[in-house]
């Protein structure tokens, strides 16, 4: 049997890393002294590179869409490969036609029963955290409650038939090149998943992750010569006896450990899992209506043109789906919160089991309408946690074939409503080979009586794709309004060394490429919100009260 490292057993590590004493240091030192940096999943959502200058972002944009085009898929409920052949047409799709739970494997024990890893120049090889039957049970329990309302059925054996999603944790073998931990660059990646699977088309992804930082800290802690837990109490914000602070409320470095590592495992698994059923960082971004996170990350200047709306999405770090990257997450909320869903999650979640999937020739024809959307709300802390959702939404799989080529989607709407639209196209080629990707844009337009058209919101490309994101734009009046998808014809890629922005038009890559970046395949997912006092389920598929 594998046993914790007790935080008196850094010098037996030690020895096991093969690795001589350090010196130890001469004072505790303020937390700033040693800086801890959260990795954001880079199998998944990455954001783009700084560039010196536009060559060096044309040759980025060049490597990205080098496989395009090599034969597409065909659209299918979900609208990823595996999809094809589901159910479509208006109306149809209702469920995805998958009608079995989707079965989640925790997997506490993956690889090596130890794990190496580097902070501040010391080099340390402990056992990995030993998950006891009741810890597995306190982690299955926790993300069971955060999937209660859908159609989840969570294993601690392995499943000997069907398919199944694996959530493995203690996978730490080989940090960033191919597991989660502490990389070799210093950053932390608490964990990544196999794939960004709008409507959870694939249900038997692998997704990776590790908690082992905490007890990895309290190793360090007194080779730096400071208190065991000290790491913890600075960055969790846990209570440890001994440390900075004693409060009635400390508890043991060990057992300051062990709940950092709880509540980490259980954030972690449920992010991770949740990529896996299509949902991105952005949709932990709340309340609709807020805008961008009220922590100053992204930047509004990461949207393209740059996001003119509000930053007071001050409920985001509570959200399962925020990062540090995507939204300031501090370590803290990582390890001494248990986090929950967004509204904006629930709709995914909810489209999975329930959602409406047309054609864009349907939505360009006028039949397809925003429909109302079954949707549970999942706040238990907020300006909505005291409310019900109701949603209208579409989902609308098509595809451009030619340049300048526009799809169309008609809907009402009503002055103050919250509307929200997402293009799903480049984000999915990166797991879906002979998806045809391509870089998509979005404009919505208020119809004037005329007939003719004011433009109200638009957006090129999010802070982590190519793919473009309406964020929380506020209809002016009442009426008819129109939400164009199309490819633009110039991308911007951040800003140079000199602070300029990169801007390249696509025809300068000439017409074979122009029409590789421009045409392709999409998802565009549309929904309007009313909160507070809306009429949405307390369970998907449950009688309403």
């Amino acid at each position: 049997m594998i046993t914790k490292l007790a935080k008196t057993s850094a010098l037996a590590s030690f020895l096991l890393a093969g690795a001589s004493m350090p010196t130890l240091a001469q004072s505790e030192g303020s937390a700033s002294d040693y800086p801890l940096t959260m990795l954001n999943d880079c199998s998944t959502e990455c954001g783009f590179p700084e560039f010196a200058d536009a060559d060096e972002a044309a040759a980025y944009l060049q490597s990205r869409f080098l496989n395009n085009g090599e034969g597409g898929a065909p659209s299918g409920a979900g609208g990823s490969p595996g999809g094809a052949g589901g159910p479509s047409g208006i109306g149809l799709g209702l469920g995805l036609g998958l009608n079995a739970p989707q079965v989640v494997y925790l997997d506490f024990q993956p690889g090596e029963p130890t794990y190496t890893f580097s902070l501040f120049g010391i080099t340390l090889t402990l056992n990995d955290y030993f998950y006891t039957d009741e810890d597995k049970e306190i982690v299955k329990s926790r993300i069971a409650a955060d999937y209660a309302p859908y159609n989840f059925e969570f294993v601690l054996e392995e499943p000997t038939e069907g398919d199944y999603v694996t959530l493995q944790f203690n996978s730490n073998d080989a940090p960033c090149a191919g597991t989660a931990g502490v990389c070799p660059s210093g950053g932390i990646l608490f964990g990544s998943a196999g794939e960004i699977d709008f409507g959870n088309d694939n249900r038997s992804i692998v997704a990776i992750n590790d908690a082992n930082l905490w007890p990895f800290l309290n190793a360090l802690d007194p080779i730096l010569g400071r208190p065991a837990g000290t790491f913890i109490e600075d960055n969790a914000l846990i209570d440890v006896i001994g440390a900075r602070t004693d409060g009635p409320d400390a508890v043991t470095a060990d057992e300051a450990a062990r709940i950092a590592v709880l509540n980490q495992t259980s954030n972690t698994g449920a992010h991770e899992l949740g990529h896996g059923l299509g949902l991105r960082h952005y949709d932990a971004w709340g309340p609709i209506g807020g805008g961008l996170p009220s922590t100053g990350t992204p930047e509004p200047a990461s949207f393209a043109p740059v996001y003119d709306g509000p930053a007071d999405g001050d409920e985001t770090v509570l959200h399962i789906m925020s990062s540090g990257a995507s939204s300031g997450l501090p370590l803290s909320q990582a390890a001494n919160a248990d986090r929950f869903h967004s509204e904006r999650s629930a709709i995914k979640l909810a489209i999975n089991e329930r959602g409406r999937f047309v054609t864009d020739e349907q939505a360009n024809s006028g039949q397809a309408k925003l429909k109302k959307l079954q949707v549970v709300n999942p706040i238990l802390e907020g300006e909505n946690a005291d409310g019900r959702i109701d949603v209208r939404n579409i989902v609308v799989e098509g595809r451009l074939d030619e340049l300048d080529e526009v799809d169309t989607l008609t809907f009402s709407g009503k002055a103050g409503q919250v509307f929200n639209a997402e293009l799903i196209s480049n984000v999915e080629s990166f797991f879906f080979p002979e998806w045809d990707s391509m870089i998509g844009k979005l404009t919505l337009y208020k119809q004037e009586s005329n007939g003719s058209l004011t433009e109200v919101a638009t957006n090129d490309a999010e802070f982590e794709s190519f793919d473009a994101f309406l964020l929380d734009a506020v209809l002016p009046e009442n009426g008819t309004y129109v939400l164009h998808a199309e490819a633009p014809n110039e991308i911007f890629l951040g800003f140079d060394a000199m602070g300029d922005p990169i801007i390249l038009p696509l025809s300068d890559f000439g017409f074979t490429d122009e029409l590789e970046y421009r045409t392709g395949q999409y998802i565009l997912n549309a929904y309007i919100v009313e909160s507070k006092n809306g009429n949405g389920p307390k369970k998907i598929g449950g009688p309403k009260k």
